[in-house]
């Protein structure tokens, strides 16, 4: 597959699989336990985890950048592929273990905290 101003060229045989898989999703129609018992895709993520796990992610980018450091920087710190440290940033990496995200903080010498808010009260953030 070459690109040629900004969109893929592709082969017949390219277009062809393509064209296949649109043709049975729209026959089948599966839903998403469906997919993802075929493996087709990952368990999926509820909204409000995604928000929470984003701005986290968000804001270690942020700190990252303050502090003038490249992914390949903190790949150093952390033993973290450039790629692993691009997917989280980018929300792509729905599920990051507890000590991926550990590795990163520590990385840019900040500490993570969990929060349990009992049902009822107000929502503080720091």
């Amino acid at each position: 597959m070459s690109k040629t101003h900004g969109k893929p060229v592709l082969s017949p045989e390219q277009r062809a699989a393509i064209a296949a898989i649109r043709e049975r999703a729209r026959r089948e129609r599966p839903g998403p336990d469906e997919l993802i018992d075929r493996g087709e895709i990952d368990e999926l993520v509820p909204q409000a985890q995604f928000i929470e796990l984003r701005a986290l992610a968000v804001r270690l980018r942020g700190l990252r950048q303050q502090m003038g450091l490249s992914l390949t920087d903190l790949s150093e710190r952390t033993g973290l592929t450039r790629a692993a440290i691009s997917r989280l940033e980018n929300g792509w990496n729905l599920n990051p273990t507890l000590e991926t995200l550990f590795r990163y903080a520590q990385a840019l010498g900040v500490g993570l905290r969990f929060l349990v808010e009992e049902p009822g009260e107000p929502e503080s953030r720091a």
